[in-house]
């Protein structure tokens, strides 16, 4: 990025060097500090501050711990040997009122893919989506939906690889209804 007179212009974005894999319980406290950082950079105005205050290593830990040992695919993304980013999910949830239930008819879900802002447009989130949904054709799973804040910038990512807006919901957090997004992807 250059900056003149205050303004950023996004000119030329280095090539950085990442790798993606399957995340290890060695990988939990890593996942959670993204997990929760994540949700610092993204939500702030989107998720009630009461939500994102309120994360914590420890408790953010434990639902990583059960996620790496529970039915879920998790996978991270590392550079220079920190882990900067992961995806994660597995079975589709059936949600109640959802407007079309169209999210409710595929057959997985990918329920989070977080990464450091610091990291967005490197093409490191499109390789943890293309990674995840690699593993899910071969469980020989063939539909799946992402469920994204409405008013969370990577709507935006999630159209532009493909996905097909079929569904919206609307999720209380902490009291507060947040409308979200239904994307499905033919795997």
């Amino acid at each position: 990025m250059l900056w003149q007179i205050g303004v950023c212009h996004p000119m030329i974005v280095m090539p950085i060097a990442y790798i993606v894999r399957a995340a290890e319980t060695a990988d939990i406290e890593s996942i959670a500090a993204v997990n929760i950082q994540s949700w610092k950079e993204t939500y702030p105005g989107i998720m009630p501050a009461q939500r994102i205050d309120g994360m914590n290593m420890e408790s953010c830990a434990k639902h990583w711990q059960a996620n790496i040992a529970g039915a879920s695919y998790v996978l991270v993304a590392e550079v220079n040997g920190s882990i900067v980013g992961f995806a994660s999910g597995g079975d589709n949830y059936q949600y109640q009122d959802c407007e079309t239930g169209l999210g409710n008819t595929c057959d997985c879900e990918l329920g989070a893919l977080y990464l450091l802002q610091q990291y967005h447009g490197r093409g490191i989130g499109k390789a943890l989506f293309q990674q995840f949904t690699m593993q899910m054709r071969r469980e020989q799973r063939n539909t799946m939906i992402v469920w994204v804040a409405e008013k969370n910038k990577s709507t935006g990512f999630y159209a532009a690889i493909g996905g097909e807006l079929v569904d919206r919901k609307i999720l209380i957090v902490c009291s507060e209804p947040i409308p979200v997004l239904g994307y499905r992807y033919t795997l």
